[in-house]
């Protein structure tokens, strides 16, 4: 990880995209760490890899401060959830969802007012 990042203008919003100059090795780094490990088969770490960093829309922020060990455990434990959650009759339901005013990111297994009636409700809006 450098210690200096640069950021991309900034958007209407006023909120600059960050940008790690260094989120290639780092992936590398993951990619190295869940072959070692060998809880994901081979064949499915890149799509899984690549789904984590091209496609659920993690800032890089994210990537900047979180070791690759720490992505990888991340990862490895999303795959486990998915697999767990085939084999079940009442499969896990993750949801994924980004807000871009000013910027958001929420990851629940909750359908609003169902799951949770009581504390904190990040899923209604």
């Amino acid at each position: 990880m450098t210690a200096v990042e640069s950021s991309a203008p900034a958007n209407h919003s006023g909120y600059s995209d960050n940008v790690y100059s260094g989120k290639q090795e780092h992936r590398d780094q993951v990619y190295a760490i869940l072959e070692q490990n060998d809880l994901i088969p081979k064949h499915r770490i890149e799509s899984e890899v690549g789904w984590f960093y091209d496609v659920l829309g993690l800032d890089d922020m994210y990537f900047m401060l979180e070791k690759p060990e720490t992505v990888a455990g991340h990862i490895t434990a999303l795959y486990g959830a998915e697999l767990s959650s085939s084999n079940k009759s009442n499969p896990l339901n993750v949801a994924f969802e980004s807000a871009y005013e000013n910027s958001a990111m929420f990851i629940h297994n909750s359908v609003p007012g169902v799951s949770k009636t009581d504390g904190i409700s990040y899923e209604k809006k």
